[in-house]
């Protein structure tokens, strides 16, 4: 380009760039003054180990002093591990995990399961937690649309990427795997779906990424670059791949615990979780009225550079970052009141960071000590959100004015020369002296390839108002390419029911006798029912030993055994030998059959509502037990097979009956209302917790208080304020000696004694508010040796217990009455029925309470590590654990007490399984319905639709209704196939195709496959036309509509004025070809 000289210029001109140098000096002046203002944090939103999912929720693990890295192995997240022993033998089993990682709301977003499920999960919690962080600031989301609003985030995990290619290669190839896992996605993504414009910048620096990316957020603040800022950090274990570098490398600890700057610190502990805050300048906050947590006055970011090795820390560039960072925020050494320290609790790298703090900070003037604590000995190590959980910490010390503990620091690091050290660690909490001066700590996070960076905190001074809206109400659903992986907490499950199809239009396969057993406790109706088939035959109890003659004969190829039970039904609470009897019979009914050398294909057993079917009929307790009795059973003895139906008050049919008990795959169903349904276990679909508060004038009564279980939950309620806490046994001698924990001795299975004690409890002062009923025995029996003094033994402290407790105690001012059951009584154990019937009892016993408005709830827990019942017998837990169930670790359920005793639901199965082993085992012993819901969570097979609906079959069908509704449902199961939608989900015929996620890559293909199985030829257009399931179904259905044939006209003419009576048959012929061939 040609240049132009100054004296060229017109005066217009020259005034002109004078005007322009003007403007430049007073933006870079601009600049320079705003360079030191301070950034205000007015919103934080995060999702961490434990269950931490709010703001006040990390806020109070902290100060309750909580360690929330959980025990449970990486195995019960990555159950494949198991098969690669070399990988296995690679992996620390410690981690922080979450227990939710695949979990996502993808129509909020309007992204298709089809490219969720390819989408890493590091970028779907940002998503959300962007929305969480912005309604904690008070700023609706859809307002930012076309705004500046900037985004950094810290990420440098890659797991997913590794899990994709560990899939078949169909599954590896796909359109979205860049978008989904590329670090510029993680951000981009965010400014997509917000509409944003300001910077988007994704920051790898390992482990102080989200730490330097907050450095660069407000950084771009100052510039006005962007006048909101959110800032995020991400960290998953997505793949078991890197836990074994790590481990290899030697940099994780052996007991899995961040112990920073103690002097048994040996390795870090590595942790997920996902963080977001809000930024604005200070000036912007302040005129908007936001809540201010606190402000950032400066912030640094350096580089080790040759330091004694690429992962070695150089105390020397921390102190550097550190004095950088002070002269950034315009502050000096004796400033500082807290470090927020890295602290990974590494024999290398804690010495290092005590030598950098006290190169930066030892020539302080101020002779108090710096108050110094780690986040990572709470949650562990986040990794690349590691920085921000150390910046959210730092934070609320400044909000709340108090420092929570560092966990783990017993003993000084010896390696350290304390006396020398600038600052001490908090191992209690420390409360900031009220003396008006500003509260200001400093935040530091090294990356382990050399990046470092640290952050000025400090207090806002002035009045704070508190200002959020409520966050979006998300609806989530796991989303994750290939098989699901393992949860890492006990996880809910439920019971569901569906409804049975079962052709009974087709004759049985077999020819089948039936033989009814006539007891006490059948029903004469159904007797008759079966006795008047042709077929049929009738024993008395007392006569099983004569059922083998009747098997050895050969008339009928199988024989089904009828075992009526419906009849037994207890009069009232007092009843006690209808209980003892029922179970005499069927006792005798299972060793009789033990005894025999030929044996029934098949033994029916009639229960009368002894299965809860969605609370349609009440629930008689009894009945309930015998029918988890006969689940053990099958277990126990596997042949022959054994099959529940349960009735109400109509009769089934008996071409049902014949085709029921000539299949496998049901092995309990429930008939109500002319419809059979089945049970079928399911994960427990999130409810919002009812969190209890316990009454610090109130008593708490825990039987079975000796107990492992109840022990554990004594301590809870008296450490998290219940008043009085009374715990019962059957022993003389209490364990506990404690002013708040009451030892009381009582037998829950005797009367008198329950009877007594109601009356010593409501002659004290402090009310009964809650009871937990954790009393219980258990021991195992086979089933040919047990009596019915085994089945009573094992069952008084849970079927006399509960019946005596609700009789006997004041329940008017109780909050919760919460039984401890077994997952026995859900889908049984071998050599447990005893105990699975007795649990069953009190299950339904509770619904029975909760009739009579009493609070009640029961428990269902897999077995718990170190239990007395786990204890009792040495073999228990690698039996278990062969069988797929894993024992529970007290310390992570206690985390959910305030949960769990809060009754929002009748029933909570509480267990943690290794699915995959657990489903090849159950489904071996049958009872395969029972499991489907798993097992396709496992398999996750995808919709197909058929080719039946084509349009030359559409045309065939005259009428409009039935041919609309074919189409509609070949053209749901259509959608559902491309967007990878869950077939039991419904799909709203007025709903979008663009609302549901499909974007124009799913819509070639959705085109190409309606073109391919309906035989239509219809265009991308077409869908943009007719954008909805509704729409598109009327458009096709027009299209297939018959038409008439219409006659070429010229022959018709020919043949109105032929003389064709007259015409042979082969003159007619030739004259129709001729006058064809003219139109050929």
């Amino acid at each position: 380009m040609k240049s132009v000289s100054h004296e060229s210029l017109s005066s217009l001109q020259k005034s002109f760039l004078i005007i322009r140098n003007l403007e430049r000096k007073l933006k870079d002046q601009l600049i320079s003054t705003d360079s030191m203002e301070e950034i205000a944090v007015v919103g934080m939103a995060c999702h961490l180990p434990g269950g931490i999912h709010t703001v006040n929720d990390f806020w109070n693990a902290l100060l309750a002093g909580e360690d929330l890295v959980t025990n449970y192995s990486l195995l019960t997240r990555w159950q494949e591990m198991e098969q690669k022993e070399y990988l296995f033998n690679k992996c620390m089993p410690h981690a922080g995990l979450l227990d939710d990682i695949t979990l996502f709301d993808n129509d909020f977003f309007h992204i298709s399961p089809a490219e969720a499920r390819y989408i890493d999960p590091q970028h779907r919690h940002l998503l959300m937690l962007a929305h969480k962080a912005l309604a904690d600031a008070g700023i609706p989301a859809d307002k930012l649309k076309g705004s500046d609003t900037g985004v950094f985030t810290g990420i440098s995990a890659f797991d997913y990427s590794l899990h994709i290619m560990q899939q078949d290669e169909s599954l590896r190839i796909n359109p979205y795997v860049c978008s989904g896992n590329s670090f510029s996605g993680a951000s981009g993504r965010i400014s997509y779906c917000l509409g944003l414009h300001g910077p988007c910048i994704s920051i790898d620096t390992a482990c102080s990424s989200s730490l330097v990316a907050l450095h660069q957020a407000a950084a771009s603040l100052r510039r006005n670059e962007c006048n909101l800022a959110l800032v995020s950090g991400a960290n998953l274990i997505l793949s078991p791949y890197l836990q074994a570098s790590l481990t290899e490398a030697g940099m994780l600890s052996p007991d899995g615990r961040c112990k920073a700057f103690d002097d048994s610190a040996n390795g870090y502990v590595r942790s997920e979780g996902c963080i977001t805050v809000v930024l604005k300048r200070l000036s912007d906050a302040e005129k908007d009225g936001d809540r201010i947590y606190a402000c950032i006055k400066g912030s640094a970011v350096a580089q080790d550079g040759a330091s004694g090795g690429l992962t070695v820390p150089d105390p020397a560039s921390q102190a550097k970052v550190i004095k950088h960072a002070l002269a950034a925020a315009g502050m000096e050494a004796d400033d500082i009141r807290f470090v927020e320290t890295h602290g990974t609790g590494t024999p290398l790298g804690d010495p290092i960071e005590a030598e950098g703090l006290h190169l930066a900070f030892g020539e302080r003037h101020n002779r108090e000590k710096i108050v110094a604590g780690s986040v990572k000995s709470n949650f562990g190590h986040l990794e690349a959100a590691a920085g921000l959980a150390g910046f959210m910490k730092a934070c609320l010390n400044v909000y709340h004015k108090q420092m929570p503990p560092s966990l783990h620091f017993n003993t000084p690091n010896h390696h350290i020369d304390w006396q020398q050290m600038p600052f001490h660690i908090n191992a209690e909490k420390y409360l900031f002296s009220n003396d008006k001066k500003r509260i200001v700590g400093g935040v530091s996070s090294f990356g382990f390839t050399g990046t470092v960076a640290h952050c000025i905190v400090a207090e806002y001074q002035h009045t704070v108002v508190e200002k959020c809206i409520p966050p979006p109400d998300f609806q989530l659903k796991p989303h994750w390419l290939g098989k699901l992986p393992g949860p890492v907490v006990p996880t809910g499950y439920t019971v569901k029911w569906k409804e049975v199809e079962l052709a009974t239009d087709r004759k049985p396969e077999n020819d089948m006798a039936y033989v009814y057993v006539e007891t006490d406790g059948g029903t004469p109706a159904f007797q008759k029912t079966f006795l008047s088939g042709k077929n049929a035959f009738s024993i008395a109890i007392d006569h099983l030993c004569r059922l083998e003659n009747i098997f050895s004969t050969q008339r009928y190829q199988q024989y089904c055994l009828v075992y009526d039970l419906s009849a037994w039904i207890e009069e009232d609470e007092n009843d006690e030998y209808t209980l003892s009897a029922a179970f005499k019979h069927i006792i005798q009914l299972f060793q009789t059959l033990k005894t025999l050398s030929l044996s029934p294909g098949v033994i029916l057993f009639i229960t009368r509502q002894g299965l809860p079917v969605n609370g349609t009929a009440p629930l008689y307790a009894l009945q309930h037990s015998l029918a988890s009795f006969i689940r053990s059973a099958s277990l126990e003895l596997q042949s022959p097979a054994m099959l529940v139906l349960d009735i109400h008050n109509d009769l089934p049919d008996m071409n049902f009956i014949n085709r029921y008990v000539q299949q496998s795959y049901f092995r309990e169903t429930a008939f109500r209302n002319n419809k059979y349904w089945y049970p079928v276990i399911s994960p427990a679909t999130p409810v919002p917790p009812i969190k209890v508060t316990l009454d610090n004038e109130g008593t708490y009564l825990v039987t079975g208080g000796n107990g492992s279980l109840g022990e554990h939950i004594a301590v809870w309620l008296r450490d998290n304020g219940a008043g009085q806490v009374i715990i019962t046994g059957r022993s003389a001698n209490a364990n506990h000696k404690n002013d708040r924990i009451i030892y009381k001795q009582l037998d829950v299975a005797c009367e008198e004694d329950v009877k007594a004690f109601g009356k010593w409890l409501k002659s004290t002062s402090l009310p009964l508010k809650g009871i937990v009923h954790a009393a219980g025995t258990n021991s195992r029996c086979l089933l040919k040796d047990m009596t019915i003094d085994d089945m009573l033994q094992v069952g008084a402290p849970k079927i006399n217990g509960i019946r005596y407790l609700s009789r006997h105690l004041p329940s008017d001012q109780l909050d919760f009455l919460v039984t401890y059951s077994s997952i026995a009584a859900i889908w049984g154990s071998a050599m447990l029925a005893h105990y699975a019937a007795a649990n069953a009892y009190m299950d339904a016993f509770v619904l029975h309470l909760k009739t009579k408005g009493i609070p009640a709830a029961t428990i269902n827990w897999g077995p718990w590590k170190n239990s007395n019942m786990v204890l009792k017998d040495s073999n228990t837990t690698s039996l278990l654990e062969e069988s797929g169930v894993l024992t529970v670790h007290a310390d992570t359920v206690g985390k959910s007490y305030a949960s769990l005793l809060g009754i929002s639901q009748d029933q909570r199965i509480y267990v943690q399984l290794n699915q995959s082993r657990f489903l090849q085992m159950m489904e071996i012993r049958g009872a395969q319905s029972y499991w489907e819901t798993l097992r396709g969570m496992q398999q996750q097979k995808p919709v197909t639709a058929n080719n039946t609906a084509t349009l030359p079959n559409l045309m065939l069908i005259t009428d409009d209704a039935e041919r609309a509704s074919l189409i509609h449902h070949e053209l749901v199961l259509l959608v559902k196939e491309v967007l990878v939608i869950p077939e039991e989900e419904e799909i709203d015929p007025a709903r979008s195709f663009s609302d549901m996620g499909m974007d124009s890559i799913l819509l070639l293909k959705f085109v190409e496959r309606i073109n391919k199985r309906l035989g239509t030829t219809i265009t991308s257009n077409t869908i943009f036309n007719y954008p909805a399931t509704g729409l598109l179904t009327t458009h096709i259905n027009e299209l297939s509509t018959p038409q008439p044939v219409t006659v070429i006209k010229t022959v018709k003419e020919n043949l109105r004025y032929s003389y064709t009576e007259d015409m042979s048959d082969a003159e007619l012929l030739k004259m129709i070809n001729k006058e064809i061939q003219k139109y050929s």
